[in-house]
């Protein structure tokens, strides 16, 4: 029978495989796999394909199928297979890369596509008329050199740069004879640009042609052409000539000699001889004189015509008068020989003409005589004075007498005196009814007959009144009376006046106000009046209600002046007259016209108390009211949130600084509480101080907004604000509401920057000096060249700061220096074009030929820079090396398109 206890065991175990023998890549170098290992049957292995650097992941296989396009390839196992992660080199196309700046300046070979880690040689090479500047890579310039080589290891902007040629005319172009003018028009010029060249001729030349080369090209003085390259450029000029002419004016009047065909600046000499009975006059050129002299030099500068002029030979002719000022004299003046010549002879007024005299013989009696002039002469026209009749009346007849009447000589002096009979005036003197004197003596010049008046008026006399005083009455009767006739002044008193009496020069002459004589002379009489007065007297009603003044006796018309003074706590109120109001006015004035009894009348005082507060909303007040006199007021002052009491003013002046005040009242009042609003104190500092400036700091109103304003200076950033210690704000202006005082400190922060450092090429060289610095400190970058490489100069940012291999330089901001090295691998035979140095080897100096040169520098073995020439695009330069020490030295020679080199070796 079996064992019912027996316990069987069955051990399984699970397959395993080891997945990473069954993985591999193709290519080998494509990539790796991660995710392999050991697995069991069932679990689920995770392969990852990983690109190897220039590669790109195509696909798994299992056993030569394809199983995923996927990197990451997931599978579960349950047995042995192969796995195979394909990958391909990645490969890129050049073509698409590359780009000419500008687009017509050149052209790129050596394009394509290139599997990444080959090297492209790409070559730049520049269109007609330009050359080539750089290339960049991605905007940063890599290389000068027109080719260009680099390993292909991603997508990149390649661009060459060409620029234009350009051509200095100015040294292409000059003049021959170098004094015969000047050329405008030249200057720089890119290739293709139009050139347009003026020939100047410089004064006494002429242009006669342009060539070039020695050819020519043009016989016009402006001369066009398309700049293509380096030419010399002649303005030919030729010394002018000019034709002198010389003739006689008029042809009778001489000859003349000298006219020639002379060069320009030459000296002509005209000479003038005058004919029988002619004298030299001038020379004149286009009717302008210039020369008196008969013989004329000058320097010839144009061509011109010449005139010389003669004149007849003429007499002077003179004629006068005796007396002078006798007469007019007419035909006088310079007489060509043999011409005719008639004086004539005006007899001026006052005088006649009497005969003609040459040299003291008399020759006629007619005012007009004619004779040929045969020789200079001085006539003499005689003349008698004329004398005239003087006549002198009275008008009216009789009215007095007049002395100096008579005959005169003409141009003598006549007195006409007059005396006035009694009862009359001389008036004035009159000749045909006009006015010509109003002195009694005239006296006048004789130029005619004539007859004078004396004329006389009736005497007339003033008879004035005036009133004393002024304003006591009115007066009729004053006037202009003749002698002899009767006058009645009258005298009429004003209100308030008396009429007194009549006075002559202080002797009263009548006491009745009408008053009448009869006039003998002029006189002033005065009307006399006495001015009326009258009682005015006052009183106070109630007499204990004030005083009162004024009272007292005045003259009518006079002003009375009343005056109340209220007692304390009395109000004048009115002035009456027997009971009627006058006036409310405690000081009256009033024009006295009678006598009168005034009352001043008062009444007890109550005062008017108000309060405010200033300003309205810095709180409450109490206490207003209406108060009599000698009353207690108690004003009280409750300041409202956010202000103090300050104190009690009254019309502008302090009367408390107690918020309740109490007073006594004696007057009306307007009470203020003055109120003040909180202010605190808000300051602003920068940390650290060299950070940068803060504005806004200073005292605010409680709820006024603050605005603090902080500005980082150059190397530095703004942080934050933050009130003691704690941060408020991130903004450079920060506003806020003011509601206590505050120290804010505006934080700021050193900048850093990045310095990058590379070698072009970078085969020519290492490095150093790259990394991250501070605002203001120095860094120091540094070149180590490579054999066959010399230094030509360090460039920040793409300008050229240094041609020191060390250079050291403070950070301002983000920097990329580059070090430009030049291979010193000789141009080959077959390349253009070629610098030419000779001897070679030399002692003491080489030649430089073949190329434009603008910088010769000069390297000894070690890469220093030993020799720096500055030139103007010179093709042929004599280098003086006599102070170098032997050895084998490396020429490089900038161009306007590009750099070259050559070695030099210099022997003992």
């Amino acid at each position: 029978m079996p064992d019912d206890n027996v316990t069987v065991t069955v051990t399984y175990t699970v397959n395993s495989y080891d997945i990473s023998a069954m993985v591999s890549v193709n290519p080998t170098n494509g990539g790796t796999v991660t995710g392999a290992g050991t697995l069991n049957y069932g679990e689920t292995c995770t392969l990852t394909a990983v690109p190897a650097t220039g590669h790109h992941f195509v696909k798994w296989t299992k056993n030569g199928t394809q199983v995923s396009t996927n990197p990451t390839y997931s599978f579960t196992v349950t047995g042995t297979a192969t796995y195979v992660a394909y990958f391909e080199i990645n490969s890129y196309d050049i073509s698409a890369m590359v780009s000419v700046n500008p687009t017509n300046g050149g052209t790129v070979t050596g394009t394509g596509t290139f599997n990444y880690g080959e090297t492209c040689n790409l070559t730049a090479v520049p269109a007609t008329g330009y050359h080539f500047v750089k290339w960049t890579k991605n905007g940063t310039q890599v290389s000068t050199n027109a080719n260009y080589s680099f390993v292909v290891t991603g997508e990149a902007s390649y661009v060459a740069y060409f620029e234009l040629n350009s051509y200095n005319v100015t040294a292409m172009v000059s003049v021959n004879p170098t004094n015969g003018g000047t050329v405008t028009g030249t200057g720089t010029f890119n290739y293709g640009e139009t050139c347009n060249l003026t020939a100047v001729p410089a004064t006494g030349y002429h242009f006669v042609k342009w060539t070039k080369n020695g050819t020519q090209v043009s016989t016009n003085a402006n001369y066009s052409f398309v700049v293509t390259g380096e030419a010399s450029y002649v303005a030919y000029f030729e010394l002018n000539s000019y034709a002198i002419t010389a003739t006689a004016n008029p042809t009778a009047g001489g000859t003349v000699t000298g006219a020639n065909t002379y060069n320009h600046g030459a000296t002509a000499t005209l000479t003038a001889t005058p004919a029988t009975g002619y004298h030299f006059v001038k020379w004149t050129k286009n009717g302008t004189q210039v020369s008196s002299n008969a013989t004329y030099s000058f320097t010839v500068t144009e061509a011109a015509a010449y005139v010389a002029h003669f004149q007849l030979n003429s007499y002077e002719i003179t004629a006068t008068t005796n007396p002078t000022g006798a007469g007019t004299i007419t035909g006088t003046g310079s007489y060509n020989y043999g011409a005719s010549c008639t004086l004539s002879v005006t007899a001026n007024q006052g005088y006649t003409f009497l005969y003609w005299t040459k040299n003291g013989a008399q020759v006629s009696n007619n005012p007009s005589i004619t004779f040929t002039v045969t020789e200079a002469a001085a006539y003499i026209a005689h003349f008698s004075l004329n004398s005239y009749e003087i006549t002198a009346s009275t008008n009216p007849k009789g009215a007095g007498t007049v002395k100096g009447a008579g005959t005169y000589v003409f141009g003598t002096s006549c007195t006409l005196t007059v005396i006035a009979n009694p009862g009359c005036t001389f008036v004035n003197w009159t000749k045909d009814g006009e006015v010509v004197s109003t002195n009694a003596a005239y006296t006048f010049t004789v130029t005619e007959a004539a007859e004078y008046v004396a004329n006389f008026s009736l005497n007339s006399y003033a008879i004035t009144a005036t009133a004393n005083p002024t304003a006591g009455g009115i007066l009729t009767g004053a006037g202009s009376y003749y002698h002899g006739t009767n006058c009645t002044l009258t005298a009429t008193a004003n209100t308030g006046y008396t009429f007194v009496n009549w006075t002559k020069d202080g002797v009263e002459v009548s006491a009745n106000p009408s008053f009448t004589f009869m006039v003998t002379g002029a006189g002033s009489y005065v009307a006399n009046f006495s001015l009326n007065s009258y009682e005015v007297t006052v009183a106070a009603n109630p007499a204990e209600g004030g005083t009162v003044a004024g009272a007292g006796t005045y003259n009518h018309g006079t002003t009375a002046t009343l005056t109340a003074t209220a007692n304390t706590g009395y109000t004048f109120v009115n002035w009456t007259l027997n009971g009627t109001e006058v006036s409310t006015n405690a000081t009256y004035s009033f024009t006295v016209t009678g006598a009168g009894n005034y009352v001043a009348n008062f009444s007890l005082n109550s005062y008017e108390v108000s309060v405010a507060a200033n300003p309205a909303e810095g709180g409450t007040v109490a206490g207003a009211g209406t108060y009599n006199h000698g009353a207690t007021a108690t004003l009280t002052a409750t300041a409202n949130t956010g202000y103090t009491f300050v104190n009690w003013t009254k019309d502008g002046s302090v009367v408390s600084t107690e918020a309740t005040y109490s007073f006594t009242v004696t007057g009306a009042g307007n009470y203020v509480a003055n109120f003040s609003l909180n202010s605190y104190e808000i300051t602003a500092t920068a940390n650290p101080a060299e950070g940068g400036t803060v504005t806004g700091a200073g005292n605010y109103n409680h709820g006024a907004t603050a605005t603090l304003t902080a500005t980082a200076n150059t190397g530095y950033t703004f942080v934050n604000w933050t009130l003691n210690g704690t941060e408020v704000s991130t903004n450079a202006s920060y506003s806020f509401t003011v509601t206590e005082d505050g120290s804010y400190v505006a934080n700021f922060s050193l900048n850093s920057y990045e310095v990058t450092v590379v070698a072009d090429p970078a085969e020519g060289g290492s490095v150093t000096g790259a990394g991250t610095y501070q605002y203001g400190a120095m860094a120091t970058v540094s070149v180590t060249l490579n054999n066959e490489y010399i230094f030509e100069n360090w460039t920040l940012n793409g300008t050229v700061v240094s041609e020191e291999l060390t250079y050291t330089f403070e950070v301002t901001g983000n920097s990329h220096l580059v070090a430009h090295l030049i291979s010193t691998v000789e141009v080959g035979e077959n390349e253009a074009p070629t610098l030419l140095a000779y001897p070679n080897p030399t002692q003491d100096k080489v030649y430089l030929q073949g190329v434009a040169m603008q910088t010769v520098r000069v390297f000894n073995a070690m890469g220093q820079l030993v020799i720096v020439k500055e030139f103007d695009n010179v093709e042929n330069v004599e280098l003086e090396l006599g102070g170098l020490v032997p050895g084998l030295y490396t020429v490089s020679v900038r161009t306007s398109n590009g750099t070259m080199v050559s070695k030099v070796v210099m022997k003992q």
